[in-house]
Parts: structure tokens; C-alpha cells; sequence
């Protein structure tokens, strides 16, 4: 399967590359899951409010793009809901949900036409969405000579900067004259745009610059935290191991900014072949959780590791388990009342 991904990677087009993964129907992925100390995490909630549970919203290997839903209290153990089925049958994308100001976002696309337009998804109880059709051109990177995918408008994920109220918006895109294959993905880099609002937004901007050995660096699936008083990204290095030792790995880079300059990533924090980080802090506060996917295996489904801080270099492993055959998506901290509501509403007594 690996082979079989990766000549394809090699021949195929953007778009034709997500078709072939969207129509994948063997379960090939595995999770990791890594915990690291945390004393901020920007998660958007009140300093005192009390969380006692956890979201997974996430995909799954035979329904690409599609919202599921699974619950835990520890983080560790996942119970699905909604009988397994669908969520949110408006919902395509990588869901991955932000809190800020009260409410909770996500972004999405519509769900037909051959150039996809983003959706801004809102919910003030993760039970019932509103939805809110964007423009693609808040995404324009052509003055960059860059393009970004035609359908999933690569993956976009929301970070809300609750010290300065305002949300930032981060994904991937292509240069088109890299060409096919490997050099297509190798040209990934990341933009961002800002907003306190959902109504204005700044110009899309690069959000890195590195230099030495990682000026070339291709980044993918970023997402941001923040940490005593830096802001941390975890990137997939989107090179390929045969030509660069941390090949589809991640790693992690921080800023005092939230829009950098950013560091040069430190050393991997995963095993290659690991992608689409979550991270989030531990209810009880002792660490930071990592949910990674491991796409292109079979043999291990699940892994996990605990590190201090975000910014050590020492990871240990960690016993979990994680959603049946789920894959891209967030986990979140809940409260009791939105844990029971969701409960309420897709669990397996409602």
C-alpha cells in the first residue's frame, strides 16, 4: 500500500492524489498520541472554567471528509457516537474546532463542484452548527505564484490567540510549476489570514521563513498552541525521507509572535510517516496530549508518547487507545454540561 500510495504521488496530480486516498477503504492508518506539560493552551475558554471530558471530531478511512463524533473522559479510552454514523451531514472537511469568544468554529468546503468553496461552521454547544459561506478569495496565494487545492483548500485549521481575541487561519498550498508527484508536495507551504471577526480579513501571508538546512522545508498540517508565553508550531516536514533525515515527520517550531519570525523546527518529535498532529492540554492539567495519524502502515494501529514541555526533545511512550478507524480530525477540552448535551444528543442511551 505504501508503494502503491507513493508511485501514485509520484505520477498523479494534486487533486487526483486526494481522490486516490479519499477512495482508500482498507484500514491502513494508525494514531499516535503524545502528552506534554502545559501551563497555557490558548484553548479559548475562561481561566477557571472546568473541563471533565474530551471531543474527538473526526473522519474516518471509508467516509473521507465527513464528521463523526467520539467521546472520553481521560482521553485515553473513546467511545463512538451516533452509532458510528455521521454527525453533521452538511459537514466536508478536516474538521478541526477552535473555541473563542463563547462560541466554537471550524472550517469546511461545500460539498460539490470542481473548485470547492470554505464554509465557516459556528456552534455555541457542539450539537447544533450554523453555517456561513466564505469567499475563496480571503485564500488568494497567487501573488505568491502559489495555488491552493481545488477541493479541501488544503486542510485549514483555526487557532484562537485569546490574548490579543483573534483567530488565525493556516493551511497548505502548492506551487504549480513544481510539477507532479514528489516535487508537488515537496513545494507545500504554509499561509495564514487573520480575523477578530469572521467579517475582515487580512491578506493571506507565508507564516514561515527557515534557513540552513530547512529553507527548503515543505509544511503541511500546522497547528498552533501556546505555552508559557510562546507560540509553538507543530508542522509535518512534508520532504521525503530518502533525500532528508526528518522526511514526514513532525517537528515543532516556536515565536514569541503569533505570526512569527518562527524558529527553525527542532529534531523530529515522531517516527516518519506521521501526519495531522492535534495537540491539546491535559484536563488535569499535568500535560499536552498529541494525536498524530500514521498513514501508511498497518502494523502498529495505535502508539503514543509524554514529553515535559513542547519544546523537549525527550518523548516516552504511552499506552492509548483511539476511535476505530478514525482519522484527521481535532480533540478537544469539554465541559460537563457540553459532554452530557453531546451525549444527549448522539449517544448510544438517547
Amino acid at each position: 500500500m505504501k508503494k502503491d500510495l507513493e508511485m501514485a504521488r509520484k505520477s498523479a496530480t494534486f487533486d487526483s492524489i486526494i481522490r486516490i486516498v479519499s477512495d482508500m477503504r482498507k484500514p491502513i492508518l494508525t494514531f499516535c498520541l503524545c502528552a506534554a506539560a502545559c501551563i497555557s493552551c490558548g484553548n479559548g475558554a475562561g481561566e477557571n472554567t472546568e473541563f471533565t471530558g474530551y471531543l474527538f471530531a473526526h473522519m474516518t478511512n471509508s467516509h473521507y471528509g465527513r464528521l463523526y463524533y467520539s467521546l472520553s473522559r481521560d482521553g485515553e479510552k473513546w467511545e463512538e457516537m451516533n452509532g458510528g454514523e455521521i454527525v453533521l451531514e452538511d459537514y466536508l472537511g478536516h474538521p478541526n474546532i477552535s473555541r473563542g469568544n463563547g462560541r466554537f468554529y471550524m472550517m469546511g468546503v461545500t460539498t460539490s463542484g470542481e473548485l470547492r468553496q470554505p464554509v465557516l461552521w459556528s456552534s455555541a454547544d457542539l450539537v447544533n452548527w450554523e453555517r456561513k459561506d466564505l469567499s475563496r478569495d480571503i485564500f488568494d496565494v497567487s501573488e505568491f505564484a502559489y495555488e491552493n487545492e481545488s477541493v479541501y483548500l488544503g486542510a485549514p485549521k483555526i487557532f484562537f490567540d485569546g490574548d490579543n481575541s483573534r483567530y488565525i487561519v493556516t493551511w497548505h498550498a502548492y506551487d504549480p510549476a513544481a510539477g507532479p508527484g514528489n516535487p508537488l508536495w515537496e513545494s507545500m507551504r504554509t499561509f495564514y489570514f487573520l480575523t477578530s471577526d469572521w467579517e475582515n480579513f487580512t491578506k493571506p501571508r507565508r507564516l514561515f521563513d527557515f534557513d540552513g538546512d530547512d529553507a527548503s522545508m515543505a509544511t503541511i498540517d500546522v497547528i498552533l498552541n501556546k505555552e508559557g508565553g510562546r507560540y509553538y508550531a507543530l508542522i509535518k516536514d512534508e520532504r521525503w525521507p530518502e533525500t532528508t533525515a526528518t522526511g514526514k515527520t513532525i517537528r515543532v517550531a516556536s515565536s514569541k509572535s503569533l505570526t512569527g519570525p518562527y524558529t527553525n523546527p527542532g529534531p523530529p518529535v515522531t517516527d516518519a510517516w506521521e501526519e495531522a498532529p492535534v495537540a491539546l492540554r491535559k484536563n488535569d492539567g499535568s500535560g499536552w496530549y498529541l494525536f498524530t495519524e500514521r498513514y501508511l502502515e498497518s502494523s502498529c494501529r495505535y502508539c503514543c508518547r509524554e514529553t515535559g514541555r513542547l519544546d523537549s526533545d525527550e518523548w516516552s511512550q504511552v499506552q492509548i487507545s483511539s476511535p476505530e478507524d478514525g482519522r484527521h480530525g481535532c480533540v478537544i477540552p469539554v465541559t460537563e454540561e457540553e459532554y452530557q448535551a453531546i451525549k444527549e444528543k448522539f449517544g448510544s442511551d438517547r
